[in-house]
């Protein structure tokens, strides 16, 4: 244990060479990168010193700046006092606020188990959350039923003869789990599937597993596969699976067609806890079942096929677990009718992929590499030698050499050179407009222009992933690639857009839904106002340019419609003065100013962001319309800032969770309509609020009546859903 030292004048004065009440001075110019104190550029501990010996303070050395020889002193002095200034506001401590302080808080106590746990588990600290799993809520580690040891036999089948027993056992068995083996799959193909998988395993009651060895199995592989098409494709044996989605592709490199698939663990869980860190099999049956992999492979195994066997058996378990407490808890809406629904959907999206134009995204990346050089000329020109262009630390440095104050420092005392100090040097000076579209050509370049290329599959087209356990408000999420972060208002990104093309003799369709949340928002808060314009087609937008910015003339509701179009959409994210400020270009006392002056236009939005909170304060979860839960574990938290961020989420999730809910009933009901009619249009992709269809030509008329009609259809609210389609030779062209 190190001395302790007492910290009076004398120790303050022999560390920092200047008094405790010269402190401040000392911070205000040299700054303190930890706590985001700025300080004057180009001076440091020793010249902060310096001066405030010499002057007295940091005010006495402004004040005599024009007497200082040293350049660089001299120059920020006289150049940044307004920075100096608020550092020496932001290194003051004020003494005299009036702080609630209950004295028994301070007293050392042990922690709240289940609180941390519910916390690092929402933050994904998985370390921290395993510590304290033996807090988990009781229902999240309850035994099965609180059943004593299940014990275990998992058999290996590869004769006819030991698989003809086994498939009579189904026909008579009420409900059982598979899982298939697909260990020989690489990473890139966890949704795509091409590769067959090496065997599967069917569990018939706890403990009892069967895995079918595929490889080695008596007579070859399809003498296995004729009765499990048969078993597999029956509508009336029902059925669970760990992703089913995932299971319906693989099981499709076996002509096998699934169906009768009625629960999924994976789903199922997350639906229960849309904030768990993991909904892999082992982790839970770990979590529900108290269960561990086996350490030990049985004779005849070997480490995949027991894995898979293990698979089955644990989704046998935990299906009707899961699937009572959906029931408890009033999710089997959303469970059954929407998310379980929507699982072959996404597998007939994954398998389809997207056609992609690899010659015109390789024309772009050599336009951008032209663009990027010509740049890089510009930039080193006015910084006067080359640097690393991508280098925060040395693009940090030219603009010291340049004179050009950020104002900001790094937490580890670095100047700033984040895209929001960017923006604010752009308006004066050049080198930081080139950086920053520097920066975006090289992103463009190395997440689509280059990479795309390498994704597209022999079939010419990109097949990538839809997950619907990611977003805990229900969105899907985009992945390999992310095709919902192409920037679309941008011309550069519409040009990655252009590369998504149909088949020859096809066209592609766009349906987006029109201000979605919007008018899921003017339903929930039954706001008169907005319920008004929506039912009466207004444009919402420029009514609150006039409502709340006041525009009259033609010319003032042109320029506060972009405004006020920022506003509806930061308010149903809850955004605060600070945010809007940032995004609208406004003073923090401004954009305090619109927040009420909106709240006392939409009165009723301002209702349902107080009450919302409170909801969820009271009852740990907020719903959407359909039923959607989600939890808030820290919506208590005595920080502020944790409690603020989980009521901003508690106000947004009834709006985003209902409309992912409604963008995923309309894409199972266009489904089925197509279906139903014979087309051959195909759902390929979903992109927020917007379906993406490839049709033959002699289709496309018909086929976007009725892709519109459905997706209009797909929820009555108290405002009319409309949907933009369009048709185009591109995805660019089309939307």
């Amino acid at each position: 244990v190190p001395p302790i030292e007492w910290c009076d004048e004398a120790w303050v004065t022999n560390k920092f060479g200047v008094p405790p009440n010269k402190i401040v001075d000392l911070l205000g110019l040299m700054g303190d990168a930890i706590d985001n104190i700025p300080g004057a550029p180009g001076i440091g501990e020793k010249g902060a010193l310096k001066l405030v010996l010499e002057y007295g303070s940091a005010e006495g050395a402004m004040a005599n700046a024009e007497k200082i020889t040293h350049k660089t002193y001299r120059e920020t002095l006289q150049n940044n006092q307004d920075i100096i200034r608020q550092s020496l506001e932001l290194a003051t401590i004020h003494t005299s606020v009036d702080v609630k302080l209950d004295l028994d808080e301070l007293k050392h106590c042990e922690p709240d188990r289940e609180a941390a746990y519910a916390l690092f588990r929402e933050l994904e600290f998985n370390a921290l959350t395993r510590e304290f799993a033996d807090s988990a809520p009781l229902f999240e580690m309850r035994k099965e039923g609180g059943q004593t040891a299940v014990e275990i036999s998992y058999l290996l089948i590869n004769t006819r003869e030991d698989l003809d027993k086994l498939v009579r056992k189904l026909w008579e068995t009420e409900s059982w789990s598979f899982d298939v083996d697909d260990s020989n799959a690489s990473e890139r193909m966890s949704c795509f599937h091409k590769s067959e998988p090496l065997g599967l395993a069917i569990a018939t009651a706890p403990g009892q597993s069967h895995y079918i060895d595929l490889q080695n199995f008596e007579g070859g592989k399809e003498a296995a596969l004729q009765p499990l098409r048969d078993i597999f494709s029956n509508g009336f044996l029902e059925k669970s699976a760990h992703d089913y989605k995932k299971h319906l592709a693989v099981l499709a490199t076996l002509g096998i067609n699934l169906e009768a698939v009625v629960d999924d663990p994976m789903l199922a869980s997350y639906l229960l806890d849309t904030g768990r860190s993991s909904f892999a099999p082992a982790f839970l049956a770990q979590t529900y079942l108290d269960l561990d992999p086996a350490k030990d492979v049985p004779d005849g195994f070997e480490e995949n096929a027991l894995r898979t066997a293990e698979r089955a058996d644990w989704t046998l378990r935990l299906a009707p677990m899961l699937h009572n407490k959906i029931v408890e808890d009033g999710l089997m809406q959303v469970y059954s009718e929407i998310e379980m629904p929507l699982e072959p959907i996404l597998a007939d999206i994954e398998m389809a992929g997207m056609k992609v134009d690899g010659e015109n995204l390789k024309a772009f990346s050599e336009f951008i590499s032209s663009e990027l050089d010509r740049l890089q000329k510009q930039i080193y020109s006015i910084a006067g030698h080359e640097f690393n262009i991508g280098s925060p630390k040395q693009v940090g440095e030219i603009f010291e050499e340049l004179n050009i104050s950020t104002g900001r420092k790094t937490a580890t005392g670095q100047v700033s050179t984040s895209r929001d100090v960017l923006d604010e040097l752009a308006l004066n000076y050049d080198i930081a407009r080139f950086i920053i579209e520097y920066r975006e050509l090289d992103k463009l370049k190395a997440t689509y222009a280059d990479a795309l290329p390498r994704m597209i599959d022999a079939d010419g087209r990109i097949h990538g992933c839809l997950r619907q356990t990611v977003a805990a408000t229900g969105r899907l999420s985009s992945t390999d690639p992310n095709l919902q972060n192409i920037p679309n208002r941008t011309e550069l990104g519409q040009r990655i857009r252009k590369a998504f093309i149909p088949e020859d003799g096809h066209k592609l369709i766009s349906a987006d839904y029109s201000q979605l949340e919007l008018r899921i928002l003017a339903h929930i808060t039954r706001d008169p106002v907005m319920l008004e314009a929506f039912q009466n087609n207004e444009d919402i937008h420029a009514k609150t340019a006039k409502l709340v910015f006041g525009a009259v003339t033609d010319k003032e509701l042109k320029e506060k419609r972009r405004l006020a179009k920022i506003v509806n959409f930061g308010i149903a994210y809850a955004v605060e003065a600070f945010g809007l400020s940032q995004r609208v270009g406004l003073s923090r006392a401004e954009a305090k100013q619109v927040i009420a002056d909106y709240f006392e236009t939409y009165k009723g939005i301002r209702k349902y962001m107080d009450d919302t909170p409170k909801v969820a304060s009271e009852q740990g979860y907020v719903t959407s319309l359909f039923g959607r839960r989600r939890y808030f574990p820290s919506i208590n938290d005595r920080n502020y800032n944790v409690r603020s961020r989980a009521e901003r989420e508690a106000i947004n999730m009834p709006i985003q969770g209902t409309a992912s809910d409604i963008v995923k009933i309309a894409m199972i009901n266009v489904a089925k309509a197509l279906k139903k009619e014979g087309f051959a249009t195909r759902l390929i992709m979903q992109i927020h609020d917007e379906l993406l269809f490839e049709a033959p030509e002699a289709e496309i008329k018909t086929v976007s009546v009725l892709i519109k009609r459905e997706m209009e259809i797909a929820a009555k609210l108290d405002v009319p859903l409309t949907v933009e389609i369009g048709v185009g030779e591109n995805w660019m062209d089309a939307k």
